[in-house]
């Protein structure tokens, strides 16, 4: 951890808007124990009722996992194609296998309520440490943020992606310490492949060099190699297109709402995405040439480049449950310190909050099936798409804004 986090910390005070963030989400807690035990109240009803997509059982994303080291415990390979968890139900394994490794950490279905509340509790406090001290009317935009549905379906699903989020979190604090804040990206991505993005911001700082940039990139294709043989396409048709974002999901939507298959189909979807990101970069970038990102500060533009990359990735790869919307978070601190500064084209950020929060508490406010509903959603996630792609060109470094310009007369 850096002096700035340290002295973020220590300053911590009444005025900090985390303060609005930590009891908001003990508000939130609270108010879920009294209606669903107090009351006794149907937690999935009272979850859905909130806009969370909520599940039986509680953390079955863990649970799942947790079957697959009990599995591995008793001799049985999870990653056979009929293997079954204690109800018969078939649940190979999807995921590589060094997460089989938790079994040695005590990882079982018996604990998985306190493993559950664990990563929880370790993703909210990485939140607030994204977050560094803030204003109250941050805090309470922060807060917005970490109650909308699809951030809490991550921690209601108990799902590793906060794992993913932490390790990327912590190598965001130890920015400083290139080396080993790349050694965290490169284990995140060992669990799952998106992360490797995050190595983006190696690039991004002043004082990194092709010596050190090169070598976590080949690492990280190593990393992919072995882990596509076990884990499949990142980019699976989830069939859950009522939760999920991604380039495919509209070809997705069409084809199991009304039978029709678009002819560009999902794979044309994701090239078109794909060359849009690129071309509103290079807008943004042209748009933005005179633009003072260093305002923003070095912790913003960090945050941005370690997360807003892996977020991108993810888009492009298809479809991938809500819940992966946690890697934008790392857009705020720069969106909000764009605001707050007064900087010039305000309304980029502004957009882009918006946005986001009408994107994440959608199924809050309506969860009706239709197609309709569906499509709507969809273009919210496009649009939200286009617009960070646009931030992203704006937040380009000074260097790389010189060195091929559009240029207009």
């Amino acid at each position: 951890m850096n002096e700035e986090s340290v002295a973020s910390i220590r300053n911590f005070s009444l005025k900090d808007g985390r303060l609005i963030i930590l009891l908001g989400a003990l508000v939130y807690l609270a108010g879920m124990f009294f209606l669903t035990v107090s009351i006794r109240v149907d937690r999935v009803t009272v979850m859905n009722g909130l806009g969370v997509p909520a599940m039986e059982p509680l953390f079955g994303d863990t649970l799942c996992v947790a079957r697959w080291c009990d599995g591995y415990g008793r001799g049985v390979d999870p990653r056979a194609a009929d293997f079954k968890d204690p109800s018969g139900k078939i649940i190979s394994m999807n995921y590589p296998g060094i997460f089989l490794g938790l079994h040695h950490m005590g990882l079982t279905a018996s604990r998985i309520n306190g493993w559950g509340a664990v990563l929880g509790t370790v993703f909210v406090m990485a939140v607030l440490a994204l977050a560094g001290r803030c204003t109250l009317i941050e805090g309470v935009l922060w807060l917005l943020a970490l109650a909308s549905p699809s951030v809490v379906m991550v921690i209601e699903r108990g799902n590793f992606d906060i794992l993913i989020f932490v390790l990327i979190v912590a190598a965001f604090l130890l920015r400083g310490r290139q080396v080993l804040s790349g050694l965290l990206v490169l284990f995140a991505t060992a669990l799952k492949l998106y992360p490797v993005a995050a190595l983006a911001f190696l690039i991004m700082k002043k004082k990194s060099t092709w010596s050190l940039f090169l070598p976590f990139f080949a690492a990280a294709g190593v990393i992919i190699y072995f882990l596509l043989g076990s884990i499949g396409h990142p980019g699976g048709d989830l069939g859950l297109v009522s939760c999920c974002f991604g380039s495919k999901v509209m070809a997705l939507i069409l084809a199991q709402k009304t039978g029709i298959h678009p002819t560009w189909g999902p794979l044309g979807s994701q090239l078109f995405a794909l060359t849009t990101l690129i071309t509103l970069t290079l807008l943004g970038r042209h748009e933005g040439a005179n633009f003072d990102q260093s305002a923003l500060g070095e912790r913003s533009l960090t945050a941005f480049w370690i997360g807003i990359p892996v977020y991108l990735l993810i888009f492009l790869s298809g479809d991938q449950a809500d819940y992966k919307m946690i890697m934008a978070l790392f857009a705020i601190p720069a969106a909000l310190a764009w605001i707050r500064l007064g900087l010039k084209n305000r309304w980029i950020p502004k957009t882009w909050l918006i946005l986001f929060l009408i994107y994440d508490y959608w199924l809050f406010f309506s969860d009706e099936g239709s197609l309709r509903n569906l499509l709507l959603r969809q273009i919210v996630a496009w649009g939200f798409f286009v617009i960070t792609a646009v931030m992203g060109g704006f937040l380009l470094p000074e260097s790389w804004k010189k060195r091929v310009v559009l240029k207009t007369k």
